[in-house]
């Protein structure tokens, strides 16, 4: 093989890397996580009622009557690869129709209230959806917590 022969087979070897290298690398953006464009939320300070965890939790159940219904885990930056920092989770009572947006820090086991809201309002189909898909991944009920 000459010296030309073996530039052109180098040539086609860096770029075949190359190709899939970008390849591999628009496959890994596509799997980004959703953001908010930069300027579009703002810290803001208000006031925000936390306390212990299990006492605020306690009073939602016994006072308004609320049970919860979804929760999540919370990530850095939404990051799903990140640790888990908080859990938010949502809490209805179908008796009083009202419900409560709460945010448990991991760290020091507050719990907030971030909304409050009465006479809800509810997409019945997109819950019908939710539901069933739930049934079909198997999601975790309140007791495998």
């Amino acid at each position: 093989m000459d010296r030309k022969q073996k530039m052109n087979k180098s040539v086609i070897v860096f770029v075949t890397f190359l190709i899939v290298g970008l390849f591999y690398a628009s496959s890994i953006k596509a799997e980004e996580h959703p953001l908010f464009p930069d300027g579009v939320m703002t810290t803001t300070q208000v006031p925000i009622f936390c306390g212990s965890g299990p006492v605020v939790f306690s009073y939602a159940s016994s006072i308004f009557k609320q049970k919860a219904i979804a929760w999540s885990d919370v990530k850095e930056s939404g990051n799903p690869n990140s640790e888990t920092f908080a859990w938010v989770s949502f809490w209805y009572s179908e008796e009083l129709k009202n419900g409560s947006v709460f945010l448990t820090i991991k760290e020091t086991s507050q719990t907030c209230l971030m909304g409050y809201g009465m006479d809800w309002i509810f997409d019945t189909e997109l819950l019908l959806d939710i539901v069933n898909d739930s049934f079909a991944n198997e999601s975790k009920t309140p007791d495998e917590d």
